[in-house]
């Protein structure tokens, strides 16, 4: 997969296309990705996808934007797993906004190559979300491009959407947002030194910072942290370590039974396979010890490890 910058604008290869925020990227939007990658292949065209960061209500009308289900870095990996051949990354800014709906399909179709635009039932772009699903269509007839339209994914009658899984990640619900992602979830960063106290305690931990507004309940959790290709049972922890006078919002998780010296800058994944409890403030660092000792307990038992 190769992430287009700018510079390979335009692309001398005709593409078949999607867009969207890709956020938390569930079942509903492997499906999309599933329909572009069969298209292509009949076409024999390049599947492309587009995406933009940051999202554009974080842009447009911050105080309502919603939550981060994931990070770029996070999205990238995972598209860079479902063998897409170019991923375009749109910095979403205001001179971006001000395009009409008749210079976004323009756009896509002489500076991407876009032949075919695969997007949902209610999909809208342009100007104040102006252009619908019949204006891309007309739009498509004069700029060479077909439009698919893909109904919703529902599962139990019920549309899987990010809002959904938005929701159940506020509620520490890792495990109903397993079945709707079709994975576990997870969030990929890069590896900072903490202060240490950690390792000071017996039981060190890798931190990564989250992004901003990350859709997860504060607390502590069971799962995995994922190395080089190779797994460890770990106990996690999202939040600000009020024990410890914490003010930095992190993701901490120590690997349990195996000590692991990490370079600054690795790139790591972390995943979340259950809630085990809130975070709180500890009166001693012996009786943070000893709560972190039964976390291990709890975290072994539900990994069955």
């Amino acid at each position: 997969m190769k992430v287009i910058r700018e510079s390979d604008l335009p692309l001398k290869e005709e593409t078949v296309c999607t867009i969207g925020n890709f956020d938390g990227f569930h079942k509903g939007h492997a499906f999309i990705l599933t329909t572009l990658k069969e298209t292509a292949r009949k076409e024999n065209r390049k599947s492309l996808v587009i995406t933009f960061e940051p999202h554009p209500k974080a842009l447009l009308n911050p105080e309502n934007a919603p939550c981060r289900i994931t990070n770029l870095e996070t999205k990238l990996d995972l598209l860079k797993h479902q063998g897409i051949d170019y991923v375009y990354v749109i910095h979403f800014d205001r001179e971006f906004a001000q395009k009409t709906p008749q210079d976004f399909i323009q756009f896509l179709s002489q500076q991407l190559g876009c032949r075919k635009l695969i997007v949902g039932h209610d999909w809208r772009f342009g100007y104040k979300g102006e252009g619908n699903i019949e204006t891309a269509k007309a739009l498509g007839k004069q700029f060479d491009m077909d439009i698919i339209v893909i109904p919703p994914v529902k599962e139990n009658n019920e549309r899987i959407s990010s809002t959904k899984i938005r929701q159940l990640l506020r509620e520490g619900k890792v495990e109903q947002v397993e079945h709707l992602l079709g994975r576990t979830y997870c969030i990929k960063g890069t590896v900072q030194k903490g202060n240490q106290i950690g390792k000071e305690i017996g039981y060190p931990t890798i931190n990564i910072k989250p992004s901003e507004n990350l859709c997860l309940k504060k607390g502590v959790y069971s799962g995995f942290v994922s190395i080089d290709g190779k797994t460890y049972p770990a106990v996690i922890n999202y939040g600000t370590r009020p024990t410890v006078d914490g003010k930095q919002l992190l993701i901490e998780a120590h690997i349990i039974g195996k000590r692991i010296g990490l370079e600054d800058s690795k790139q790591i994944k972390i995943f979340f396979k259950k809630f085990l409890r809130e975070e709180r403030k500890f009166d001693s660092l012996n009786q943070l010890k000893a709560q972190i000792k039964t976390d291990i307990e709890k975290t072994l038992q539900t990994l069955e490890v």
